[in-house]
């Protein structure tokens, strides 16, 4: 068995005895184990900060949803408000339409002056 661990050559193409191998392999063992804990450590921050940010947006929409809920309630319960909304509705239509029964009648206006020039 002892020649088991003297004919073990190195990374560095140098064979150390059974004393300094083992010695190398604690230390790598040592390091894997450090690395490990560090690992789960940041494993365990991070699945803390999910947890974190999940339960804030959970709160961020149930906060959209009721404020939502609460705005639009309380417009139907004023009849007036209501009225606002489906003349504000309306209004860009009505604008629209008188707009088009102005630039009717100018063009009319227009036309009948046109037309007594040239008659005279």
């Amino acid at each position: 068995m002892t020649n088991e661990w003297q004919d073990i050559p190195e990374d560095d193409g140098i064979t150390l005895g059974p004393e300094e191998a083992l010695a190398r392999e604690i230390a790598r063992s040592k390091a894997l184990k450090v690395e490990r804990l560090r690992l789960k450590d940041q494993v365990e921050k991070l699945t803390a900060q999910n947890r974190a940010l999940v339960e804030e947006n959970e709160a961020l929409k149930r906060k959209h949803r009721d404020s939502s809920e609460n705005r639009e309630p309380s417009d139907d319960r004023t009849p007036h408000s209501a009225s606002l909304r489906r003349e504000n509705s309306c209004l860009p239509g009505r604008w629209a339409f008188i707009l088009l029964v102005f630039n009717l009648a100018a063009i009319g206006i227009l036309l009948l002056f046109l037309l007594q020039k040239s008659g005279s």
